[in-house]
């Protein structure tokens, strides 16, 4: 009889035992897949921050370049309200004529025979406002002043006739 109870006891533990085992591997599976999920999550995160980096780092650019707009934009505002009231109104049909490489030019001669031949003409009125050395072939917008010859048309953001702040720069070609 001892014998049997120890049996009966023995196989009740080893079942009892069994059933614990059975848990513990279903919560290890439990476990298991929670760190799978975890883990692949934890992937989406660290990919998620690389791309919000790189759109912070763009942004950061974007705000810097658009800084440095603004700088330039301002220096042109400041030089040209240095330059004085009646020249920043140039560009907007309050030109004086003596300035304006367009209109010195004489419609009704535009060869400059009377003057003296072409070269005189060119020699006055269409050399760059710049540099006084080349003939002018790029048209200032949105001033409209023929002012400007390709080389210095790179390096200047604002007319050097009415000090307007130049948007773009339209070659002419003149025949």
């Amino acid at each position: 009889m001892v014998k049997g109870v120890k049996d009966i006891r023995q196989r009740h533990m080893s079942s009892f035992l069994a059933s614990i085992g059975k848990s513990i591997d279903k919560q290890m599976r439990e476990k298991d897949l929670e760190i799978e999920t975890i883990n692949r999550k934890n992937k989406e995160l660290v990919e998620r921050i690389k791309q919000v980096a790189t759109e912070a780092q763009n942004w950061h650019y974007r705000a810097k370049y658009n800084e440095s707009i603004v700088n330039m934009l301002r220096s042109n505002l400041q030089q040209a309200l240095a330059q004085g009231v009646d020249q920043v109104k140039e560009g907007f049909g309050d030109t004086d004529l003596e300035n304006d490489a367009v209109s010195s030019i004489d419609p009704n001669n535009y060869l400059g025979l009377a003057n003296g031949g072409p070269h005189k003409e060119r020699d006055n009125n269409m050399i760059c406002k710049a540099c006084n050395a080349n003939e002018v072939s790029i048209l200032v917008m949105p001033c409209r002043h023929l002012s400007l010859c390709k080389d210095c048309d790179r390096g200047l953001s604002v007319c050097p006739v009415c000090q307007c702040v130049k948007s773009i720069g339209v070659e002419v070609y003149m025949s």
